[in-house]
């Protein structure tokens, strides 16, 4: 019964059969009746992340695919263009730690509370959960195996089975204790594994770093930085360990700088500790010899000398990567922090091709890395415009390596690096271990996944358009055949998106219309995105950008942020608003002849044009500016800039699709460009001088072109809306043709005070939207080209204006007969013209409350209204309640974007709950591929072998070593698919550039490397030693085939040995 009386239609109020009487002569545009069980809303995606939220990164470059935490506890995974899979805990801890194993397995570390949480990339939900007692301080993995180690509080080292889900018997004690038995307790601050050999790793304590072998269960090597007095490092690393206090009991003679993390050299013969004093050291991995103590700027810091000047402002380095090129033996020192002069900057030190290690004694080693053979270079980084309190820095650095290439940490061959910082943002800057395009942070060439996009950089403005087909793909064909598909590189390759061609389409759907995705952010970036259903398979569904080298940015950076952008995708021209009150003028098209190669950032417009001036605006030709990302290929061109004498914040903008683009500013002006004809400024004026009836200064607020009759006029005008605040008043203009072949900007009328309601303030009383619609069919009358080329022939338009703010709607006919008027109780968020399947025309109106009111046109007169489904609403409640107007969008099609913040949005879509087709929610995008199977580890040459170097474990004996004899079984379908695509099932496979040579048993194709042309190869000359060395090379060489060829006729004779080696060493561990 409670059911029947809420269906019932609510009284009509007074204000309604006002509404009633004034549109009786009027044409009903809507359905008279539409029943709200029949009409449902649903989700068909959560788009975008909210800035500076993310905590955590991990990527698999074999099944290419990038996961981050957020501090909304949740885990993202993404793969090419679209795909994403949104993984929500319920726990209130933060995710820290994220790492793909095995190609199926996403582990998941919560180190706060010691917990570990086990994914499958195939089924998308957690196969098992584990606490550990104590505090996860550090943990490593490796990608083709089972184990995960971790590193706790008290110094201690467990081994977790990812496979079978269980905690290892295997334990390792504080190691650190054992050599430096009266240091304090220390936590395990980093652990790796060895490069070349599974049965080592190494553990990073306070003041030690040890390598460890799990084989032997013996401790191989040490390491302990220690300065004394006298030597150039002492006084830093002394006032650093003191926190710059004076011992009352005199300075001590010695110091052991406390450690940070610790890296392998991707051969494994050479470690480097770095320190909380900045410290650099390089080691020899097997005899333990510091080889050499430095900082980014000094060297020699073990050495006698004057002592280094602590800064005042000391800053500590950060993170730390040692990365290799295609071949291992190249390679770089990436570092994060350690420079007291800018806080933006990666400092890279490029040690170039290793020096042979039998052949180079520990001194020239310490000199090779003194003095890095390529030089020392920085990767500068323009950290976003953040308002979070405190000093921005770059924490972690993420390699994103080259695909198929898993090892080496993740340092192998990168293109690309990701940036975390203290605050939860990233960066990307591409890279490359031979030179060219270093710190490149140039985005027009990446596709990076949408979700990911919009905080790199953040996106500052957003919009969802309804753009014909043709239009669009128009667009695309342009680029494609210009070349852009070829320059275009995809960040990730992996996973698939999923199908969805059952579920139910919106009730206004139509094919011959798409939904773009505008998006301006900040560093000068736009990007366009067809977001439409299922078009998301191909990557050239992408328009983007990029005004950084083209426009000069005032000596701040931030002042080329994007705060606005209207794009006419007929005219195919687009108007971009930025920060500092300019205004870019972009058509499609190419560059013809040879573009600018250099950047024009740091240079001001002072040797440009000007194409045209009216006034104090003027339009400056920025052609000769065009660089790089728009050489080569069909792109939307910055030709011009319109630049204010007195530059002022922008309120408004619109460009319409027939080359007509307003622009309004905080103080009321207003500018009408002809930017198809011209570019030239036909109108330029102070909407002020014509609200002379307002108390208080006027600005714009929304802007609209249509074309319509104006009053009885006959035929129709190219019309100009201009909506304000204070009291939200409505301006219309018209723009009229001239006999020159130009056109002119008229004031014609103006409606004063629309809004009824209002407490007086600037926000709830200005005019949000403006809606031109015909009044015969509730069509759009926005202007567009196929109205305006009738314009001659004398089309009739007759139309109807809708005006929205948070509290009053209104329909007027133009020019300003008010036909009705409708008070909104509750706050709303945004209004659209909706097709009802058909059957007429809709007005939905979105409320804070989460309710979809659907109105009569133009009577506004309530049919029904549905509410947002109840789980949705719940995240984005709050959301809401903060909400302001403009923060969604309604589609003609009836598809709905509400967004979260300026980053992140949802996409739901209005449909007939009648229909047949339903919506299935389980349906997600594929991650796992089954097909991509993981390359062999690298191991070591047989020499290093031979001399005891490292040692020879197969994953087979690591597995009885840690997990013992009665290893549990495998419990589900990921252990048999993890087996499927690991080394040990494809052992005569070869991949990438771990490619196994037939001719030796080595991990990885050895180098080449070839003598300089020109080389006289006399004695004592550069050209004699090299091919001395390549001599010995080749000789070591040969040892290696031949001591490989001797190892297989002793292959049974080893593992006999190894099964009551692991078999004895297992019953020690475990005390059996």
């Amino acid at each position: 019964m409670f059911n029947k009386l809420k269906a019932k239609k609510p009284p009509l109020s007074l204000s309604q059969v006002s509404n009633v009487i004034k549109t009786s002569g009027s044409k009903e545009l809507s359905p008279e009746e539409i029943k709200a069980k029949y009409i449902k809303l649903s989700t068909i995606a959560q788009a975008g992340l909210p800035p500076n939220s993310i905590l955590a990164i991990g990527f698999d470059p074999v099944q290419s695919l990038l996961a981050v935490s957020t501090k909304t506890n949740e885990v993202r995974v993404f793969g090419q263009q679209s795909v994403e899979v949104v993984i929500e805990f319920s726990s209130t801890s933060p995710i820290t730690h994220l790492r793909f194993v095995k190609g199926i397995y996403l582990v998941a570390i919560s180190a706060s509370i010691g917990s570990i949480i086990i994914l499958s990339l195939k089924s998308k939900q957690i196969l098992g959960k584990y606490s550990v007692q104590g505090g996860i301080i550090s943990i490593e993995t490796d990608p083709s195996l089972d184990w995960l180690i971790l590193g706790l509080s008290n110094g201690s080292l467990f081994f977790y089975d990812i496979d079978r889900l269980s905690i290892t018997p295997y334990r390792i004690d504080n190691l650190q204790k054992k050599i430096l038995p009266k240091i304090k307790m220390s936590s395990v601050l980093d652990i790796k594994w060895h490069p070349r050999d599974l049965g080592t790793i190494m553990v990073t304590y306070s003041h030690s770093v040890i390598i460890y072998s799990l084989s032997s269960g013996q401790i191989k090597n040490s390491f302990i930085y220690q300065l004394s007095k006298g030597d150039k490092g002492f006084d830093t690393a002394m006032a650093i360990d003191s926190n710059g206090k004076k011992s009352l009991f005199g300075s001590p003679k010695e110091v052991i700088p406390e450690l940070i993390q610790s890296h392998f050299h991707p051969n494994g013969l050479h470690i480097v500790t770095v320190h909380k004093d900045n410290s650099l050291v390089f080691w020899d991995a097997t005899t333990g010899t510091l080889l050499e103590a430095r900082n980014i700027f000094d060297i020699n810091l073990h050495k006698p000398g004057p002592p280094i000047v602590l800064s005042e402002n000391f800053t500590p380095i950060t993170s730390v990567k040692w990365i290799c090129g295609s071949d291992p033996e190249y390679t770089q020192l990436v570092i994060s922090g350690g420079d007291v002069k800018a806080n933006n900057l990666l400092h890279v030190l490029d040690f170039g091709y290793t020096l042979k290690y039998s052949l180079t004694s520990h001194e020239k080693q310490g000199e090779f890395y003194a003095n890095p053979q390529s030089g020392q270079r920085i990767l500068p980084v323009t950290l976003n415009d953040s308002k979070t309190p405190g000093t921005e820095i770059i924490t972690e650095i993420f390699p994103l390596p080259n695909e198929n290439q898993p090892y080496f940490s993740g340092t192998h061959d990168p293109t690309h690096l990701l940036l975390l910082s203290n605050i939860g943002a990233i960066y990307i800057v591409e890279f490359s271990s031979i030179g060219g395009a270093q710190g490149s942070s140039d985005f027009s060439d990446l596709l990076i996944p949408p979700s990911l996009s919009s905080v790199i950089p953040p996106v500052k403005f957003s919009k969802i358009q309804s753009v014909k087909r043709i239009e669009w793909y128009s667009i695309m064909s342009s680029r494609v055949n210009s070349g852009s598909t070829a320059r275009v590189k995809q960040l990730l390759r992996g996973g698939e998106p999923a199908q969805r061609r059952n579920t139910p389409r919106p009730i206004g759907f139509n094919a011959d219309y798409r939904s773009i995705l505008i998006t301006g952010h900040e560093k000068g970036l736009v990007r366009l995105l067809d977001i439409s259903r299922g078009e998301h398979q191909e990557p050239e569904r992408i328009v983007q950008i990029s005004l950084k080298d083209t426009l000069y940015d005032f000596g701040n950076p931030q002042s080329l942020k994007v705060l606005n952008v209207s794009c006419a995708f007929e005219s195919r021209e687009l108007i971009v608003a930025l920060a500092n009150g300019d205004v870019v003028l972009c058509k499609f098209g190419k560059v013809n002849g040879i573009s600018s190669q250099g950047s024009f950032t740091n240079k001001s417009y002072s040797d440009c044009d000007t194409l045209h001036s009216n006034g104090d605006a003027k339009i400056i030709d920025l052609s000769e500016r065009i660089s790089r990302s728009f050489a080569s290929s069909t792109n939307f061109l910055p030709v011009g800039l319109i630049e204010l004498n007195q530059r002022e914040p922008i309120t408004a903008l619109k460009h319409s699709d027939i080359g007509f683009a307003a622009i309004g500013y905080k103080s009321g002006k207003l500018i009408v460009t002809d930017v198809t004809r011209g570019p030239a400024i036909i109108f330029n004026s102070n909407i002020n001088d014509l609200l002379i009836s307002q108390t208080s200064s006027c600005y714009i607020t929304s802007i609209e072109f249509a074309i319509q009759e104006y009053g009885q006029d006959g035929y129709s005008s190219i019309l100009l809306y201009v909506g304000t605040n204070n009291g939200g008043n409505l301006m219309i203009f018209k723009v009229i043709p001239l006999g020159n072949g130009g056109y002119d900007v008229v004031f014609t009328d103006k409606s004063i005070g629309l809004n009824y309601k209002h407490n007086g303030s600037e926000g709830e009383s200005k005019i949000d939207q403006i809606i031109p619609i015909g009044s015969t069919d509730g069509i759009s009358s926005i202007a567009s080209l196929d109205k305006f080329n009738k314009l001659s022939q004398g089309i009739v338009v007759p139309g109807y204006i809708i005006t929205t703010s948070t509290r009053d709607i209104r329909v007027l006919k133009v020019p300003k007969v008010k036909l009705a008027h409708r008070v909104i109780e509750d706050t709303c968020l945004c209004c659209g013209v909706i097709n009802y399947q058909n059957q007429g025309v809709v007005l939905c109106i979105l409320t804070k409350s989460g309710y979809l009111r659907f109105c009569s046109l133009p009577s506004l007169k309530e049919i029904c209204d549905t509410q947002i489904p109840t789980e949705l609403f719940k995240k984005i409640q709050a959301t809401l309640n903060r909400a302001e107007s403009g923060d969604a969008d309604v589609l003609w099609d009836g598809e709905l974007f509400i967004r979260t913040c300026q980053s992140e949005f949802y996409h739901l879509y209005i449909h007939n709950s009648d229909s047949k087709k339903s919506v299935d929610t389980s349906v997600t995008d594929i991650l796992f591929n089954e097909n991509a199977i993981i390359p062999p580890r690298p191991t070591a040459g047989a020499l290093s072998w031979a001399k005891g170097q490292t040692g020879y474990v197969t994953s087979k004996d690591l597995s009885l070593l840690i997990a013992g004899p009665n290893r549990k079984e495998p419990k589900f379908e990921e252990s048999r698919l993890a087996y499927n695509i690991s080394p040990e099932a494809n052992p005569n496979q070869s991949f990438g550039a771990y490619a196994t040579p037939t001719s030796n048993d080595r991990g990885y194709k050895p180098p080449v490397r070839k003598a300089t042309a020109g080389s006289t190869g006399s004695l004592g000359t550069p050209g004699f030693m090299r091919s001395f060395r390549e001599g010995l090379e080749s000789v070591e060489e040969t040892f290696n085939s031949y001591a490989n060829t001797a190892s297989e006729s002793m292959t049974q004779t080893i593992e006999d040995q190894k099964k009551s080696m692991y078999s004895a060493a297992f019953k020690q561990k475990f005390g059996f």
